[in-house]
């Protein structure tokens, strides 16, 4: 079940809300738990058992290292609790991937094949809850956060509906307090049911449209992209993944403010960007500060020789790649990435910066873009037809491939929502919404407008998954 289908639209979520609402102050914990196990459990029924096993462990594990004394005791039992949740991520990840890499090897180097193993039907989202149930560890290893009373909070915090499949990726010291008292304010679910609205236009109005230009390029083979159509292509994959995964994020901190929690923020106009250490302190802001916090700094951080930082940049990025999908083509998107936040720190940040601000962001996002070729392309051979086509302005097309004014309209629309916020319009805009009169009033129509649109959409044309969920 996921938010742009018609059953979680005109099913689960009405049906739910209404309980919510009906439902006694003490009774709403308890009926978003249940709600949130039945969600999950819609399209992953056997893994639910496995996460409740898992988070079980984990609460044995917080309170064994609340109470043991012993410094390298603690941490050797952290490290029992953080491998315990990172195997179940490798099995279900990545040990087809491993399997499949070592048999290559072991035939092209020694002449051995060995035994094949079957694939591994991936659960949705496993990355984002292991990654969460790993903060709960740390934190109490840390002593930023304290081990749960209730059993009920900590599955509340693994299962919580709005952020379960994709994120955004909640620290538990972030929502701890949360968890046990929810926010009552009277305009929560009105500001929530807003921002639901505008990331399901998102999704449904400019990502899937997006998808269908980049899905009939890449798909179209490396004979007949020529210099134009690469480059529509990967712009259009550009904004394909931002509206797709940012408006994704939009209904997920919407939806989780409708219950009264505050969920941080995702994304912040990543595509004005100057400079890779900009871009990711704009995009997807909960994978990023996770990397960093739980990471970057144990690695050394910034505290550490000059050849080291760039070390621990590299490994951070690889782990980044990796953490996207089972597959070299994400490893080598990640070590582009580590390569151009290594050129950003020891110059090209500068540089940029010390250009015209549109020139910094042009250049940011074309060669941001051009990652994302990789990121795309189903294998590493792809990757590099697609590029190649993209970097020879003499290549022309040798097929037409269809796209309709309708195509061309909504691209032009994501360009300017993504860029439009550099000029000066925009800040017009913004002294307009600090009137909350007017805006209020305003912004509510939008999005009830941008909600039936949406919905309708939904409804008549073949449902496209998240891109996220695959990871």
């Amino acid at each position: 079940m996921v938010f742009a289908s018609p059953l979680f639209l005109f099913g689960f979520l009405p049906i739910f809300l209404a309980l919510y609402a009906l439902a006694p102050l003490r009774a709403k914990s308890v009926l978003t738990l249940l709600g949130s196990l039945l969600f999950y459990a819609w399209g992953e029924p056997s893994f639910v058992v496995v996460v409740i096993a898992s988070a079980s462990f984990d609460l044995v594990v917080a309170r064994a290292i609340s109470h043991l004394t012993g410094q390298r005791l603690r941490r050797a039992v952290l490290g029992v609790g953080v491998l315990a949740n990172l195997g179940v991520l490798f099995y279900f990840k990545y040990a087809h991937f491993a399997v499949a890499t070592t048999s290559w090897l072991s035939a092209r180097w020694f002449g051995i094949a060995l035994p094949e193993v079957g694939a591994i039907a991936l659960p949705i989202g496993v990355s984002f809850i292991v990654f969460e149930k790993i903060t709960y560890l740390v934190d109490v290893y840390r002593g930023v956060g304290q081990p749960t009373r209730h059993v009920h909070d900590y599955l509340l915090y693994v299962f919580l509906f709005p952020k379960l499949l994709a994120g955004p990726i909640v620290k538990y010291h972030d929502i701890q307090d949360q968890l046990q008292r929810p926010s009552r304010e009277p305009g929560d679910f009105a500001t929530g049911l807003t921002r639901f609205a505008f990331g399901l236009s998102k999704k449904v109005l400019l990502a899937d449209p997006m998808s269908e230009i980049s899905d009939a390029i890449f798909a179209s083979g490396h004979t007949v992209i020529g210099f134009e159509l690469a480059w529509l292509g990967a712009i259009a994959f550009a904004l394909q993944i931002f509206f797709d995964f940012s408006g994704y994020s939009d209904m997920a901190i919407g939806l989780a403010r409708c219950l009264g929690f505050r969920l941080l923020e995702n994304f912040e106009q990543p595509y004005l960007a100057i400079g890779f250490a900009d871009f990711w302190r704009r995009w997807h802001i909960s994978l990023s500060s996770w990397i960093r916090d739980y990471l970057y700094i144990p690695l050394g951080g910034d505290r550490v020789s000059p050849l080291r930082l760039y070390l621990n940049l590299w490994i951070c990025f690889l782990a980044s790649g990796l953490w996207h999908g089972a597959s070299w083509t994400f490893v080598i998107w990640g070590a582009y990435h580590g390569f151009f936040l290594t050129l950003d720190r020891l110059f090209l940040g500068r540089w940029l910066r010390s250009r015209h601000r549109a020139l910094g962001i042009l250049l940011t996002f074309l060669t941001v873009t051009l990652g994302w070729v990789i990121f795309r392309a189903p294998t590493q051979a792809a990757a590099l037809r697609h590029l190649g086509a993209m970097l020879d302005p003499g290549r022309m097309s040798t097929r037409f491939v269809l796209i309709t004014y309708d195509h061309y309209l909504v691209m032009l629309v994501g360009l300017a929502f993504c860029f439009l916020p550099a000029f000066r319009v925009h800040e017009r805009w913004l002294a307009a919404r600090a009137q909350p009169s007017s805006y209020s009033a305003r912004v509510m129509a939008g999005a009830c407008v941008l909600l039936l649109l949406s919905a309708a959409k939904a409804t008549t044309v073949a449902f496209q998954p998240f891109l996220y969920f695959r990871f």
